[in-house]
């Protein structure tokens, strides 16, 4: 096994500069419209970036388990290691999600790091007790629990009625995932956009689909391995071979309204479709790697913003909000911006992303400096 995996460093930088530019806008109303979450079913670009990070999170989770098991660490060092990790990911989202004003009777309590905390929990503690218990086939194994749990998802949803309301499948008002956080949560506590007729009904980070988000995570997971194995399953053609298919199997299930692609409730069907495509990128920048030196240099910003991408989504999360303050003559950071590149360019989609362009710009500025001293934020 080599010391760095390279694709895993860019591909975790490439996703969390995504998140980041997605959120960064200088107008809301002025995206491009792949820089657009879709309204409930579809799969536009930006979907694709939180997916991809899990995946990133997955690998990640194999390569850091080998190198503590391979040194003899207790599991259950490693167990109270996994739960701290999510406890405190959690807490640095809900923080997040509260700051500056901190209303805590209408925080949003779910979110991206409360999410990844979750995913990340429940496929740690399930490959560790795979590790721990040398399982026979322990990748089989991993992607069976993958299976089993967009099967039980499909199931619930679209077969399992919910009190008081019945079969109500993939609705943003009454499915599972929106009774599930209604109910825990309180709507008070949910995301303020993810709204059914003017009415908060759900949440894009809600608990049970996490749930089915760790099924990224799990083919994160499973590819980490075959690194780790230096297994020929590991190689170009396999890995683009097998991001196909599992585009293929999501959008067919979508295609044929077996079960829609939607990000904001996380069907199934969506966990595979972006799982395709998160190997699809990987295999692009394996081959770019590797068949051309010079993409090595292109691509360190992106080594730059993966090595400390946590802090890299702290800091921006926690700018965002400060960027709409009103400053000078009521005029915010981000209008400011906005408007500043629109007096050079007159297209106003070109403006709004080269504000949050000149965003990342500026962190990276900061992230390289840390890069360079080697000071990375870990939990």
């Amino acid at each position: 096994m080599k010391n760095r995996l390279l694709e895993l460093d860019i591909l975790r930088g490439l996703s969390i500069l995504g998140m980041i530019l997605v959120i960064t806008p200088g107008d809301w109303s002025k995206r491009f419209h792949w820089m657009n979450h879709a309204e409930w079913i579809g799969f536009p670009l930006s979907d694709m970036i939180f997916p991809t990070f899990l995946f990133c999170v997955g690998m990640s989770i194999t390569i850091s388990f080998h190198k503590k098991i391979k040194h003899n660490v207790p599991y259950l060092v490693l167990i109270k290691k996994i739960l701290i990790r999510t406890i405190l990911l959690f807490l640095i989202g809900v923080f997040i999600n509260g700051f500056p004003s901190f209303d805590w009777q209408h925080i949003r309590i779910p979110g991206v790091l409360q999410r990844i905390g979750i995913s990340y929990c429940i496929v740690s503690l399930i490959w560790l007790f795979i590790q721990s218990r040398k399982i026979l086939l322990p990748l089989t194994f991993l992607l069976s629990i993958a299976f089993f749990i967009g099967a039980f998802y499909f199931i619930l949803l679209y077969y399992i009625p919910i009190p008081s309301f019945g079969i109500t499948g993939h609705s943003s008002a009454h499915s599972w995932p929106s009774y599930i956080d209604q109910n825990i949560f309180g709507i008070q506590h949910l995301w303020m956009y993810g709204t059914t007729d003017g009415i908060v009904t759900y949440d894009p980070e809600g608990l049970l689909a996490s749930l089915s988000a760790s099924i990224n995570i799990i083919f994160g997971v499973v590819f980490g391995q075959l690194y780790i194995l230096n297994s020929k399953w590991y190689n170009l053609k396999y890995i683009m071979l097998f991001g196909v298919l599992l585009l293929v199997v999501g959008y067919f299930l979508n295609y044929f309204s077996i079960m829609p692609i939607i990000k904001k409730i996380w069907t199934s069907s969506f966990a595979l479709f972006s799982s395709g495509f998160s190997l699809l990128i990987l295999s692009v920048i394996q081959l770019l790697i590797t068949q051309h030196v010079v993409f090595k240099r292109v691509f360190y910003p992106f080594i730059v913003y993966g090595s400390n991408a946590l802090l890299a989504f702290i800091i921006s999360n926690a700018l965002m909000p400060i960027m709409d303050i009103p400053l000078i003559n009521g005029i915010s950071t981000r209008q400011g911006g906005f408007e500043f590149f629109n007096t050079i360019i007159p297209s106003q989609e070109w403006s709004s992303f080269l504000y949050g362009s000149t965003f990342l710009v500026f962190l990276f500025c900061l992230l390289n400096i840390l890069y360079k001293k080697k000071l990375f934020l870990k939990l």
